[in-house]
């Protein structure tokens, strides 16, 4: 338990020296503490018995982490957009309700953002509204299964907007660090809720050899 309780904590302590490097402008300190975010956490994920698919998710937004900063904006998506499906896979198999006011609440607000930010979008125009109709699915599907997963998917849509609001031109000063806040705020949080709650960790099983 204190093992994967040491790796959250290096979760943590990693995420706020990203936003501190963001603020200082230190690029080259941001993009290893950036790349460094997802495998901290995947570990944590490990050692409390979560499911491979959260895994393969983790995994594929370190990618689109890597790719995004290297400049590679639509791999990046694509890899995001894996990471999305595995989380959407994932909280489908345990929703207990299926509500379509919820749907619709965030149908409604894809379709307003997407018209808002359509004319200055360009050529990415098309990438941008698959890839965010994924981060609908995942927002839908996430506050299907509870408060903590349903906070975590409407952060990544918040963060992911911000990125859009960039692509369409109309960035501002606090931009870049509100991304990373509400990004690394959202990864933990749906990560967590799909840890299971009282399986075995690694720790528990040695012990019990």
């Amino acid at each position: 338990m204190k093992r994967s309780s040491a790796w959250l904590s290096a979760f943590a302590v990693i995420a706020v020296v990203h936003l501190v490097t963001i603020g200082v402008g230190d690029p080259w300190a941001a993009a290893v503490s950036k790349v460094l975010l997802m495998p901290v956490l995947a570990v944590w994920v490990r050692l409390r018995g979560g499911p491979v698919t959260l895994l393969v998710g983790l995994a594929a937004s370190l990618v689109g982490d890597f790719l995004l900063e290297v400049d590679h904006l639509i791999p990046g998506m694509a890899a995001f957009g894996v990471a999305h499906v595995c989380y959407v896979l994932l909280f489908v198999r345990r929703s207990p309700r299926r509500s379509l006011v919820v749907v619709t609440a965030y149908g409604v607000l894809w379709v307003g953002v997407l018209a808002l930010l359509w004319p200055d979008l360009g050529d990415v125009r098309i990438p941008v509204a698959a890839y965010s109709l994924l981060l609908i699915a995942t927002a839908v599907t996430s506050a299907w299964n509870g408060w903590r997963p349903g906070i975590g998917g409407a952060v990544f849509l918040v963060s992911d907007a911000l990125i859009g609001v960039e692509l369409a031109g109309h960035d501002f000063g606090a931009r870049p660090y509100l991304v990373m806040a509400t990004y690394c705020a959202a990864q933990y949080l749906l990560a967590s809720s799909l840890v299971a709650v009282g399986q075995p960790t690694e720790q528990d099983l040695e012990r019990a050899a």
